[in-house]
């Protein structure tokens, strides 16, 4: 998955990221506009920590499972990008509660090696 595919399917599920993006105090962006996978899902984490509380959770269920597919991906950019700028960085907050319930596989299991901890009865049947 290139950059900007990745930037794309984060807009799908959550619109109002483009403008967060789109932002000049946005690092993750070189001055010619290129960025990395990494610095997607670097900038994408602080959109999420700062809005987890208002995005609906349907959305947060597709970015679980998105994320999840990321990780599981033989593409190692992007399971590297996924796991090291997104679900290590949410891993243990607050804002990782909704979405911890819809990692599966390798996602899930990184999210638990980086302090991510299950309340009762969630991911229930879920490795």
């Amino acid at each position: 998955m290139t950059p900007h595919v990745l930037l794309d399917r984060l807009v799908a599920l959550f619109p109002d990221f483009r403008a967060y993006w789109d932002d000049p105090g946005n690092c993750f962006r070189n001055d010619d506009g290129s960025f990395s996978l990494h610095g997607a899902f670097a900038e994408f984490t602080s959109f999420f920590r700062e809005r987890h509380k208002s995005l609906p959770s349907g959305r947060i269920a597709a970015l679980g499972a998105f994320v999840s597919d990321c990780i599981a991906s033989a593409d190692g950019d992007l399971n590297n990008a996924a796991a090291t700028c997104f679900v290590e960085n949410v891993a243990g907050e607050d804002c990782d509660r909704e979405l911890a319930r819809h990692l599966v596989g390798e996602a899930r299991k990184y999210w638990k090696a980086w302090g991510g901890r299950d309340e009762p009865g969630a991911g229930l049947g879920r490795v």
